[in-house]
């Protein structure tokens, strides 16, 4: 069979406002590791890379425990979303996918000829959501799933997916741990024994808060990774990204710090919303999605944008980063003054 990429054209993506308090983006909200910056900018520009990105694989095995050939470097996670599917997928496949969810899973499936099926776990609930393990008796070629999910903010603790992982050999997961530095500790499927048919994506621009240096991983068996790395470009990740991963893999304290921070902003966040009339929805991770249709408009005003969730499957909702510390008494006060928009 010939593989022929059907073309799709790119959605929406937070991050670009142009506001002076850009909340549509989710980011470490003490902003970049120091260490991961000073060793992108001190690297050597004028030589190739290293072609395999090996320093990077030998950092992610180091910190997860785990041998380096279950290892494959990316330019960021959405690369490993395309990749994925790529190797996974194709004419005639059905690919479920965890709703509402980051509009790349289903872009990513689409353009290579896979019947993309969405399955919602909307509001957050009990886990699985029973018309996902309705689904899954069907037996797709390949389940997409974030933890904690995105837009929503709700984590899964690891040892309930990995059950309903192994429940279901004979599907793929991609597993999008986008998130999951700043989610409760006992969510990362890496923190414990991968089942054989997971595949774990970890983004390292958001914890960094460096997301203009792509950089990312994924995590899974020998064989797939193998397969993986097979399809990658020469030179996956430039010298300034491959040099900001390595260092950054090691400044655990500023991704704990990070964590901490947005726990902290999230809650004032929450409690304003919430006396302005705005319902919220609890998230373990460094963001939260309120019901507005609104009040982005009314923040944008003030010099604060969020992302509209809409693009999500979630319309007349918006999603907001954790406030960097210096500036969430700005937003609290936007938030108080705009009230319900």
């Amino acid at each position: 069979m010939t593989l022929r990429l059907v073309p799709q054209p790119l959605g929406p993506h937070g991050g670009r406002s142009g506001c002076r308090i850009d909340l549509s983006a989710s980011l470490n909200p003490l902003g970049p590791s120091q260490v991961a910056l000073e060793a992108s900018r001190s690297c050597e520009v004028d030589r190739y890379p290293d072609p395999r990105a090996g320093p990077l694989v030998e950092a992610v095995a180091e910190r997860h425990g785990v041998s380096e050939d279950r290892v494959v470097p990316l330019p960021g996670a959405a690369a490993g979303i395309w990749l994925c599917f790529l190797a996974l997928a194709g004419q005639g496949d059905t690919a479920l996918v965890v709703a509402p969810c980051f509009g790349e899973y289903d872009r990513c499936a689409r353009m290579v000829g896979a019947d993309s099926r969405r399955v919602w776990s909307w509001p957050p609930g009990s886990w699985p959501p029973p018309a996902l393990r309705t689904a899954l008796e069907q037996r797709p070629r390949v389940c997409v799933l974030a933890n904690p999910s995105n837009p929503g903010g709700s984590a899964v603790p690891s040892w309930q997916l990995s059950a309903l992982c192994g429940e279901h050999a004979a599907t793929t997961f991609l597993v999008d741990e986008a998130f999951a530095s700043f989610a409760p500790a006992g969510t990362s499927l890496l923190d414990g024994d991968l089942p054989d048919n997971v595949l774990v994506l970890r983004s390292l621009t958001k914890e960094l808060g460096l997301p203009g240096l792509r950089m990312g991983y994924l995590v899974a068996g020998p064989r797939p990774a193998s397969a993986l790395r097979a399809l990658l470009p020469a030179w996956p990740i430039s010298a300034p990204s491959l040099a900001a991963a390595v260092a950054g893999l090691g400044d655990l304290e500023h991704v704990r710090r990070g964590a901490e921070a947005a726990r902290t902003t999230l809650g004032r966040l929450r409690r304003t919303l919430e006396a302005a009339g705005v319902p919220t929805f609890p998230s373990d991770a460094n963001f939260l999605v309120a019901e507005s249709p609104v009040l982005p408009a009314a923040l944008a005003i003030r010099g604060i944008s969020v992302r509209d969730c809409t693009d999500f499957g979630l319309p007349g909702h918006f999603r907001a980063a954790a406030p960097r510390p210096p500036d969430l008494k700005q937003v609290l006060a936007a938030v108080a003054e705009a009230g319900g928009g």
